[in-house]
């Protein structure tokens, strides 16, 4: 089944609407807030969707209350989620806010999307709006959702989206109470994720913003983005992973020690990126067509992450399964939670899987140093998730998972 393309820049408009702030948003797929669009069930291109063919996953805003915080905290106290990832603004005290009765009113604006702190979320599922977005009416303010606390506010990198985009920061309107909107306008999504890749016309004009950055060069030796620095979502031993590419000849890159500017500047220079599976991959999606062969190691057997949106920008692109398994633990309602585990190298796999596309490790691998880095690496992730347990069923649940690996030992 192909992918729905739908119009990106051509905006949708809709009269008396009521943008609320951020209500809910643990979750990609569970963002409550935002406009209540008139008819909002059947709305599609103005909502937040997934895949191929858009498939709607917000929810309708709670009615506007006319205290802080702005709707009955009562509808919303989901049993699904800890206290901190409910609603991090009801935490630890709901002090009030009062305003006057009636909501705040404003004439114009174009709804782009709520503002995540998580960066790779941002990008996927949140940021697609913007490029065209920004093209619109100069006078007109690009509309965002925040929690409704007074001190909330984006994370650095969201800014330097808007400037990667070429957008005025003093447009931006950041929605932290109730607000009327005479007129809200609003793009549909230039790409979703899980399969709604985006059109040629999108890359196009992502390529016009990306301009002034330099293309591959060949001469650039290639770049492995790697996550060993980051505190979960690793691979076990990644730090050894980085020490034997870099003999290899490649470059190692730690993405979150650098500004966006420079991530995307290498990016585009370096003829092969490799990727260790994570939210890094996202960046590419603020690039139009990316001259580079791009491998990602998954760290989740079988997962493809952003496949759909990085396929149609690349030269070529190919995940490189090589992962024996995931030592993982459970949530607090006791489902697997392994994109908070730390994953296992299949040696063998890795090793003959660069090696097809012409990245030699075995002159510098040694099996023995590399086992001493990852025992040490799951050792310290089981002590710390068997430190403050989720569930009841954590330690047998982390149990199995070491001993469907042969790695029992682990488990203190």
């Amino acid at each position: 089944m192909s992918a729905l393309f739908l119009p990106f820049d051509r905006a949708h408009a809709f009269a008396d609407v009521v943008v609320h702030p951020t209500q809910e948003l643990p979750h990609p797929t569970l963002f409550r807030g935002g406009p209540d669009w008139p008819r909002f069930e059947a709305q599609l291109l103005a909502r937040q969707c997934w895949g191929r063919i858009p498939r709607p996953v917000d929810l309708r805003p709670h009615p506007a209350t006319a205290e802080w915080p702005y709707f009955d905290p009562a509808r919303y106290l989901n049993p699904r989620f800890a206290p901190r990832r409910r609603w991090r603004p009801l935490a630890p005290a709901a002090r009030t806010h009062p305003r006057p009765a009636g909501l705040d009113r404003a004439d114009d604006g174009i709804w782009c999307g709520p503002v995540h702190e998580h960066f790779g979320v941002m990008i996927a599922d949140y940021a697609t709006r913007i490029a065209a977005s920004g093209r619109l009416d100069p006078a007109m303010p690009l509309v965002f959702s925040l929690p409704p606390q007074p001190d909330a506010a984006p994370e650095p990198f969201f800014w330097r989206l808007l400037d990667h985009f070429g957008v005025d920061r003093r447009r931006v309107m950041l929605i932290r109470q109730p607000i009327r909107f005479a007129r809200l306008a609003v793009c549909p999504q230039a790409e979703r994720p899980h399969g709604g890749a985006p059109s040629r016309r999108y890359l196009q004009l992502l390529d016009e913003l990306s301009a002034a950055s330099p293309p591959s060069d060949p001469g650039h030796p290639a770049v492995f983005v790697s996550r060993s620095r980051l505190e979960r979502g690793n691979f076990a031993g990644e730090s050894y992973l980085d020490a034997v590419i870099e003999a290899a000849g490649l470059r190692v890159f730690h993405p979150q020690t650098v500004d966006l500017d420079a991530q995307l500047h290498l990016y585009r220079r370096a003829p092969r990126l490799v990727f260790s599976e994570g939210s890094a991959l996202h960046a590419l999606q603020l690039l139009g067509h990316v001259d580079a062969e791009i491998v990602v190691l998954t760290r989740r057997p079988g997962n493809r992450l952003a496949e759909a949106s990085l396929r149609p920008r690349a030269r070529s692109l190919r995940y490189l399964d090589a992962t024996r398994g995931v030592v993982h633990g459970l949530n607090r309602l006791g489902e697997e939670s392994q994109a908070k585990g730390i994953s296992v190298i299949d040696e063998r796999r890795l090793l003959a899987g660069l090696r097809r596309i012409g990245i030699d490790l075995a002159p510098f691998w040694d099996p023995g140093a590399y086992a001493a880095r990852r025992d040490a690496d799951i050792a310290a992730w089981v002590a710390g998730r068997l430190a403050a347990p989720a569930h009841p069923g954590e330690r047998a649940t982390v149990e199995r998972s070491l001993a469907a690996l042969s790695l029992r030992h682990l488990c203190a």
